[in-house]
């Protein structure tokens, strides 16, 4: 007892029996770390703002001119976030805006320690558009059709570009994960198969799906 009370200094303390020596082991109390405020997304986005300010401004004009809006931060959003994929603001193919949604928007958020603002699938939408209609959507994007499908999906919108109510189911089919090009050239490769054999072009798709209830064409089977 003598040893633990010359030990008194110590406020938080505890004794433990090892070997049958007594030790004082002082229990400190963790320092709790101040979490600083997140990021305003206006300052987030600034530098890329800056940088893409010309594109910016060329969309904001157009949106303007055709009784539109879109917010300026959120615009320097979506180019921060193409930045982020190693891409470019004008170029993007259906699984870039896929990847974009379900990846890339909360990671570069979280790195910039900003919150995920709302309304960037209606950015997107707006971007989009304005590109187009501009001239300045790289020609190696997808079609702009082909772009709004993961907005619509993914995005939770209508086909308008509009916040779908809620509850209310999605109005395409998902195509999210399938790249446009590569898939359309594998679409018109049963198409031309079929129109030389005879039969259903998508009959092989059924097969692999195990949905055999049309009848195969018999260019889709192999074997005797």
């Amino acid at each position: 007892m003598d040893d633990f009370r010359r030990c008194g200094q110590l406020r938080d303390a505890g004794t433990v029996l090892s070997g049958g020596r007594r030790i004082v082991a002082a229990m400190t109390r963790p320092t709790r770390r101040t979490v600083p405020p997140p990021v305003p997304l206006a300052d987030a986005v600034a530098p890329d703002r800056e940088r893409h300010r010309d594109l910016i401004d060329a969309a904001l004009d157009w949106l303007a001119a055709h009784d539109r809006e879109a917010e300026p931060d959120l615009l320097a959003l979506v180019c921060a976030v193409a930045d982020h994929r190693q891409g470019s603001p004008t170029r993007w193919s259906r699984t870039d805006v896929t990847g974009a949604l379900r990846a890339d928007l909360s990671t570069w958020c979280s790195r910039r320690r900003c919150l995920v603002p709302d309304g960037v699938p209606e950015a997107m939408w707006s971007w989009f558009d304005a590109l187009h209609a501009t001239g300045r959507l790289d020609p190696t994007s997808d079609p702009l059709a082909e772009l709004r499908k993961p907005l619509c999906c993914a995005g939770g919108l209508d086909q308008d570009g509009r916040p779908l109510s809620a509850g209310a189911p999605r109005q395409v089919e998902c195509e999210c994960l399938l790249p446009y090009r590569e898939t359309a050239a594998l679409l018109g490769a049963l198409v031309r198969l079929a129109e030389h054999y005879g039969g259903d072009p998508l009959g092989p798709l059924r097969r692999l799906v195990g949905d055999d209830s049309p009848e195969l064409p018999p260019w889709t089977v192999s074997g005797p």
